[in-house]
């Protein structure tokens, strides 16, 4: 690249690592969405999403999404819907654009800072291929932690600018890293680790710039201090008090000692990589934590090493540390350890491998540089590689728990969301056992017992459901789905009157969820309460304005009512907006007053129902 200006051998640059994102993960554009981990509470059940609206936009910045606070995640949501509808291929490539973005700007802020072409080109690189990285590109739900990423690194680069500016930009550049990091706090709470992260760097990277200063972080400690809150807040509100694993903070020490060194062995050797992992957990000094604790020591020395030769050295590791607190349980955690965890840890993997990179060419000198091209080179094609036989595990729900119950056997929720998988594809025998295996596993796990206690219910097993779903609700009393699944019991018993308590009880601790609305319709319906029914199909209507099955129940009341014209006009609605259960309307006895009207006849054919 002799003689090719600087510039352009930075949109060189970028242009090659722009085409190994679409190489390595251009595929996942045709993948499905994780229908039972998270994706259907995030995009396919959350009505917020659909378009850009105004009350879209006020439900997202004062609502709660699976028991967090993330406003831009969703109004994200909000304009993948307006572009491709709930095509999933077109979320799948948002993601993918916002992950280029911020291996771009990694690359520009290690450009900036080390002013080293080959540094910045392999971290870079490295930093979007490593096999840790697909679980974050490819999982839609994970969108949250792309976003907060790249507003974070813009925050950098404005910290950067506010550094490196004069007087009179200073002003400018600070608020933007200010705002850019509200930006981020606001898609996901783990970029709280900024402004520790910023003290360090002016310590490691400004010292000879300008004076170190804690008054400017301020204001960055202030916005964390109340995102966090609010984030808690929302746990609390959702999940409850959450309890550590092993039932004390002393266990959850002793066990993640042993994640930090998985989490090590993961970024050397990313192999045995699931969507869920199930570590040991240690009550007491066993041989494993023992040794883990050895090798952090050992870490720890060798960084105050590498500290005293080179400064950014240590910061790069403190970065490392510090980014991974979010996850280490300190505030107790449904998870012990996940891939996308890692995201944010591995800008400072690959700020050491690009310095690594660099020593090894400063050491072979000119006579062998090629060597010190090629070695980086190779690490990205085996990374590169390892990453695209990764991806097809992602490709949608039956391959990821497949894969997830070969990986981590001992995983309760591998298990389980085995279980949901072979449930929907109607495999209801090998699901009851993958269900059994995972509540064998955790016999006090919600989602489990809520699973397995709905299963029982659908198949008959009454009093099995029953024992599952009290022992849910009682085990968690504030679990809305526990209650509904333990009303839905109640009603196949024909006892109206516990159904009625369940269901209410489960409207008491979510009022704006439009199931429970649907499901008490439906029980006044049951029952021939045809006016109270009409009140929760109503509530339904302005909750989700356009659900063709509670049109469909609302075309059913007023049969029952021998209102044919409403009820007609119920009924096309609802075929209109795409009810599909055709057999349903054809022996429906609730709709025998319509079976002699013509224009039930002509409405059948009209969508190609057959009599």
């Amino acid at each position: 690249m002799k003689g090719v200006p600087y510039i352009n051998r930075q949109y060189v640059d970028s242009l090659a690592l722009v085409i190994l994102v679409a190489i390595v993960y251009g595929s996942s554009i045709g993948y499905e969405f994780q229908s039972n981990f998270d994706d259907n509470w995030y995009v396919l059940y959350n009505e917020a999403i659909r378009g850009v609206t105004w009350n879209n936009l006020r439900a997202a910045f004062t609502g709660f999404y699976v028991s967090h606070y993330l406003p831009l995640q969703i109004v994200s949501y909000m304009f993948d819907y307006s572009l491709w509808g709930l095509s999933p291929g077109g979320f799948h490539f948002t993601n993918l654009l916002i992950h280029s973005a911020n291996g771009l700007l990694i690359y520009h802020l290690f450009r900036k800072w080390y002013g080293d072409r080959l540094f910045a080109l392999t971290g870079a690189a490295l930093f979007l291929v490593h096999p840790v990285q697909v679980e974050t590109v490819v999982w839609i739900s994970q969108r949250k932690s792309l976003l907060s990423m790249f507003f974070m690194l813009l925050a950098f680069e404005g910290y950067r600018r506010y550094c490196d500016s004069c007087r009179t930009q200073m002003r400018i550049t600070y608020f933007a890293s200010l705002t850019a990091y509200l930006l981020s706090l606001l898609s996901k709470v783990m970029s709280v680790v900024f402004p520790p992260i910023l003290i360090a760097y002016d310590h490691c990277f400004c010292q000879d710039k300008r004076r170190s200063c804690l008054l400017d972080k301020i204001p960055f400690f202030l916005l964390a201090g109340i995102i966090v809150s609010v984030n808690i807040y929302a746990e609390s509100v959702e999940n409850g008090v959450g309890t550590y694993q092993g039932g004390s903070r002393w266990s959850t020490f002793l066990t993640m000692l042993t994640v930090f060194c998985r989490y090590l062995r993961m970024l050397i050797w990313p192999v045995g990589l699931s969507a869920a992992y199930a570590p040991t957990v240690h009550h007491t000094i066993d041989v494993e934590v023992l040794l883990s604790a050895a090798v952090l020591i050992l870490l720890a020395i060798v960084t105050v090493i590498m500290y005293r030769r080179d400064k950014r050295y240590g910061f790069w590791v403190f970065f490392f540390w510090v980014s991974l607190l979010p996850v280490s349980n300190i505030i107790p955690m449904v998870f012990l350890m996940q891939d996308h965890y890692l995201y944010l840890p591995m800008m400072a993997v690959a700020a050491l491998t690009g310095s690594a990179t660099v020593w090894l060419r400063d050491v072979l000198g000119k006579g062998r540089l090629k060597f010190a091209y090629i070695i980086p080179l190779l690490l990205i094609l085996v990374l590169s590689a390892t990453s695209f036989q990764r991806l097809p595990v992602w490709r949608n729900d039956m391959a990821l728990w497949s894969d997830a119950v070969a990986k981590e056997p001992n995983s309760y929720k591998a298990w389980q969301g085995y279980g949901d998988v072979l449930r929907f594809s109607g495999q209801i025998d090998a699901s009851r056992k993958a269900y059994e295996r995972s509540l064998l596993l955790d016999p006090n796990r919600a989602d489990t017992l809520a699973s397995l206690g709905d299963l029982y219910t659908e198949e008959g097993e009454l009093d099995k459901g029953l024992a599952l779903l009290s022992k849910l609700v009682e085990i968690k009393p504030s679990y809305v789905t526990g209650w509904a699944s333990l009303g839905n019991n109640y009603l196949k018993r024909g006892n109206y009157a516990e159904a009625e308590k369940a269901y209410k009880r489960a409207e008491s601790l979510q009022p704006d969820a439009w199931q429970i609305s649907l499901l008490l319709g439906n029980l006044a319906r049951i029952q021939g309460l045809l006016e109270q029914a009409r009140h929760y199909y109503n509530q339904v209507a302005i909750k989700v304005p356009d659900n063709p099955e509670n049109e469909y129940y609302q075309a059913c009341v007023e049969s029952m009512s021998g209102n044919q014209d409403a009820a007609l006009e119920w009924l096309e609605k609802s075929l209109q907006k795409g009810y599909g259960d055709y057999l349903k309307i054809t022996t429906d006895k609730q709709l025998s007053l319509l079976r002699g009207n013509p224009k039930f006849k002509n409405l059948l054919q009209l969508y190609g129902v057959k009599p």
